[in-house]
């Protein structure tokens, strides 16, 4: 088990970055809205750990009792080159692809971090579990598309143009309204259960309870209120990509005697440097893609772009390894909470 202080420096890490992406937003729009600081996060935080949380994907079987072989390694490249292949043959679909996919990830993630460390820790309700999966993957995807209309389609339209020269798509003006209703169904949902189960339980479930309403309310002033490309950014980076290494040092002897000693810096060190080899894999397929499109990139944004694409290549097999992680761990079983 990981150290709470490790767990905490952890959360925080994503909290800070989110209220500090806000802060920026709020007081200066105008910085915040530049293209080379929306991109940034994206262009640092990818090597750093976006790419990393992923490349240690064939070093999960193994932990977990499956080992990979060759159906695995030949799984995992037909689905990244799948997705390639339909970005080259209608980025519009690719680009709602990728939205899809990645809002259901970033709600695996968060329903894992509460499964082990939050309030579903302490409560078995599968229902709980349901409403979180669904308000923390439409916030970091749905929240953004509605809130700024012609920002996130805008920036698939420019991708689909720049790069691939496809049409791509906008938000209906009609769909907004109705969207923000649904959205803040969903919130509201999760919020009031979490209260519920919080008024329910002991001291520690009312704290838990706390901080994952906290949290989601602060998901939602983030992405309301900052630029899509730059909330995204900082979310991936410091907020969901630290919480899905952590469960990966958990698997792992050394790494989790390390969180368990209150060592996460050391411990996400030895990660980094075991996921190197297939972190250099994955930017190699990023590099292969800005060739492939070089004469069309010509900005940051372009640059950033590229990035998206090559990291939307890698999500589909990594949100199947992790659905097969979380029925191997016991996420969605009634009790107890997996370790």
């Amino acid at each position: 088990m990981a150290n709470r202080g490790s767990v905490n420096l952890v959360a925080a890490t994503g909290r800070i970055a989110c209220l500090g992406a806000t802060a920026l937003a709020l007081a200066a729009p105008a910085v915040a809205s530049l293209s080379a600081l929306q991109w940034s996060p994206w262009l640092l935080g990818l090597l750093a750990l976006g790419v990393p949380h992923g490349a240690a994907d064939h070093r999960v079987g193994s932990e977990l009792g499956r080992p990979a072989g060759f159906g695995f390694y030949a799984g995992y490249l037909l689905a990244a080159a799948a997705v390639l292949a339909l970005w080259f043959a209608s980025p519009a679909a690719a680009s709602v692809g990728f939205l899809i996919v990645a809002a259901l990830h970033f709600g695996q993630g968060d329903v894992y971090w509460s499964r082990q460390f939050g309030l579903a820790a302490r409560s078995g309700s599968p229902g709980y579990r349901a409403s979180l999966l669904v308000a923390r993957s439409a916030l970091p995807v749905g929240l953004p598309l509605l809130a700024h209309p012609g920002e996130l389609s805008g920036a698939a339209d420019a991708l689909a143009a720049r790069l691939f020269g496809r049409e791509g798509w906008s938000i209906a003006p009609g769909a907004v309204g109705a969207g923000l209703v649904a959205l803040g169904i969903v919130v509201g949902l999760q919020v009031g259960w979490a209260c519920w189960l919080g008024r329910r339980g002991d001291g520690a479930t009312r704290r838990a309870a706390a901080a994952e309403v906290a949290e989601t309310l602060l998901l939602a002033l983030t992405f309301a209120v900052t630029p899509p490309v730059l909330a995204l950014g900082v979310y991936f980076n410091a907020w969901h990509s630290p919480r899905h290494v952590v469960r990966l040092l958990l698997l792992e002897p050394r790494t989790r005697d390390l969180l368990a000693a209150g060592r996460p810096l050391s411990a996400f060190g030895l990660f980094w440097r075991r996921a190197l080899p297939m972190t250099c894999g994955a930017l190699a397929i990023g590099v292969a893609l800005g060739l492939a499109v070089a004469r069309s990139a010509a900005s940051v944004a372009d640059l950033g772009l590229v990035a998206l694409v090559a990291l939307s290549a890698l999500t589909l097999p990594h949100v199947l390894v992790v659905a097969w992680m979380d029925a191997r761990q016991g996420v969605w079983s009634p009790r107890p909470a997996p370790g």
